[in-house]
């Protein structure tokens, strides 16, 4: 599964700049291990390796958050779309804060340094355009031009595009010291999430599962620019874990389990969490029968060689599109009384789970959505759905929970957006609570069989939808933000939004959690009882999750602004169809 590359020879360039000494300011492995040490700073796109979206500022809390206004804002580019398949670009990233400078991407990737250090405006330091073909790359792009934020290494930004590169930026001029392809959207290969850096090595994984890809993970050395490791998410021939592809036509290699969300880290054991996305074809499992390892899967990885250490899987054989791609915290706590280390992880089918992150066994997981009809629970033992069948290739979970190739209408709780889709939820340390935001409802899955593939006696098609099926709205979803408790996976306290949720969460010491919506409301709410403390509406729909940071001695939260048009949403929520997209950082302050 791990293939190493020799090293070939750069321009003397890119190896005289990469290799520049450690500044005073320069993001170090040591900077990222206590990054909580720096409150004023959001460093890293979880906030901490750990996966935690928490702050320790407390200016803003509670009784304070009733006066929080908008102190500026900041208008972006990329707005525009390209190609037929979207009308326009996305944002989803996290913005990273160092000392007062804002970092943070469009959609297509270009990436912008923003100075905030005064408090009353934002001032566009530099802009970083990696000159995306804009057109070629929407149209390979499967659910929206979309780029989830940069990371910060030495003296440089590290960033991605939507086209497949990944860039080492100087952090103080925006000027590109390096470049190098990783993904090819020729073939359907996209790159979409923030970098995880560990010491000297960037840590990307290509999306594109519904394009027939095969997935994999890529560690790049950021101090020469060359790849150190590739690992595959579906094993190949030989490596354990392809004998769970049963078809016998070799068709894991277009078996999807890609990536879009970014890793966590455990320090301690020198391991990397990853989620997997969805086996392809999507709602076809009789084109892929046996239970298709790593997709919908957590692996916990080495981060300097990319050897698998172990996997979890989810939903085996999963017939509903249910992605485990979003994050994986890491916690240590007490679970019947005895410490445990634990990584958890709200799944998109709809469980909260929490194993053992030293061995990946299951400690317990439970129900968090409202209706959940796919199957009857979990085993307590090993955590596999109670319906799943070991002695079966094609599993049949619930029945009418999903389609056949015999009878191709199921109804699916929750629907194949989840449960949790990517969007980070928040782990307050302080109060014990994890915090996400949840799709709450039903919808169809009509199966549809699978053909465009060799073993249909045509080419391969790359770039061509590879999902067996499709999906159609049953009811009227929505969302809600939920505090569960990981030593248990209760859910504590709940509130319910009318529309589903797309941006992440962000929760903080003065017990304030904040989530942007789509009709444009921004809101924060109490940590111990979820009851909504405060609201503005930025006008536009969020898809992006917050973060918090300080200068010179007062706290800010920012929030980028800019949820792509989604059709498919009008029939749920005709009343949001004219709510116009924008490109916009908004920044609060008291």
């Amino acid at each position: 599964m791990r293939t190493l590359f020799a090293h070939a020879i750069l321009s003397s360039l890119l190896v005289a700049t990469a290799l520049t000494p450690v500044g005073a300011a320069d993001m170090t492995h040591d900077r990222a291990l206590n990054a909580g040490k720096e409150p004023q700073n959001w460093l890293m796109y979880y906030g901490n390796y750990e996966g935690h979206r928490f702050s320790q500022l407390n200016q803003i809390n509670t009784d304070s958050v009733k006066n929080l206004k908008v102190a500026f804002s900041v208008a972006l580019g990329g707005l525009e779309g390209a190609g037929t398949r979207h009308k326009s670009g996305n944002l989803e990233g996290t913005p990273i804060a160092e000392d007062g400078i804002i970092y943070v991407p469009n959609g297509w990737g270009t990436v912008y340094a923003i100075d905030t250090s005064n408090g009353k405006r934002g001032a566009i330091r530099w802009v970083f355009d990696p000159e995306t073909n804009k057109a070629w790359a929407g149209d390979v792009a499967c659910c929206g031009v979309n780029n989830r934020g940069v990371a910060l290494w030495k003296d440089k930004v590290i960033s991605v595009s939507l086209d497949g590169r990944l860039f080492a930026i100087n952090k103080a001029t925006g000027e590109k010291v390096w470049e190098r392809k990783i993904a090819d959207p020729a073939m359907g290969e996209t790159l979409t999430h923030a970098p995880l850096i560990v010491r000297d090595v960037a840590i990307v994984g290509t999306a594109g599962g519904e394009y027939g890809i095969r997935g994999f993970i890529e560690g790049t050395d950021l101090n020469t620019g060359l790849r150190l490791w590739r690992t595959y998410t579906i094993p190949g021939a030989g490596e354990p874990g392809n004998e769970t592809w049963k078809d016998g036509q070799e068709r894991w290699k277009h078996g999807g389990a890609s990536i879009w969300e970014t890793g966590t880290y455990d320090p301690e054991s020198d391991t990397f969490y990853q989620g997997i996305g969805n086996a392809g074809p999507d709602y076809d499992p009789e084109y892929r029968p046996g239970d298709n390892k790593w997709a919908a899967s957590v692996l916990a990885m080495n981060p300097a060689t990319g050897e698998i250490k172990w996997g979890f899987q989810y939903t085996p054989n999963d017939p509903y599109d249910f992605d485990e791609i979003s994050e994986h915290p890491i916690i240590n706590t007490k679970v019947n009384g005895e410490d445990r280390k634990l990584v958890v992880h709200t799944a998109r089918n709809g469980f909260f789970y929490a194993l053992d992150r030293t061995n990946g066994s299951f400690v317990h997981g439970k129900q968090y959505v409202d209706k959940l009809t796919w199957t009857t629970g979990l085993d307590p033992k090993t955590g596999k759905p109670l319906n799943y069948d070991p002695t079966k290739d094609v599993q049949e979970y619930s029945k009418g929970s999903h389609g056949s190739r015999a009878n191709p209408r199921g109804e699916t709780c929750p629907s194949n957006t989840g449960g949790k889709n990517w969007q980070p939820g928040a782990y307050n340390p302080q109060l014990g609570l994890m915090f996400i935001t949840a799709a709450e409802g039903c919808n169809a899955i009509d199966t549809v069989e699978q053909k465009n593939f060799v073993d249909q006696g045509g080419a391969v098609r790359p770039r061509d939808r590879f999902d067996g099926g499709g999906v159609k709205s049953t009811e009227k979803r929505h969302g809600s933000l939920k505090a569960i408790d990981p030593t248990t996976g209760e859910t504590k306290a709940v509130t319910k939004f009318p529309y589903l949720p797309y941006s992440g969460v962000l929760a903080t010491a003065g017990n304030v959690v904040f989530t942007g919506h789509l009709d444009g409301t921004f809101a924060a709410y109490d940590a111990k009882t979820l009851q909504e403390l405060w609201s503005h509406n930025v006008g536009a729909g969020i898809n992006a999750p917050p973060i918090t940071y300080s200068v010179n001695g007062k706290q800010y939260v920012a929030v980028l602004v800019g949820a792509r048009e989604r059709p498919n949403l009008y029939p749920e929520t005709p009343e949001l169809k004219n709510v116009a997209p924008a490109h916009l950082l908004f920044v609060f302050g008291l």
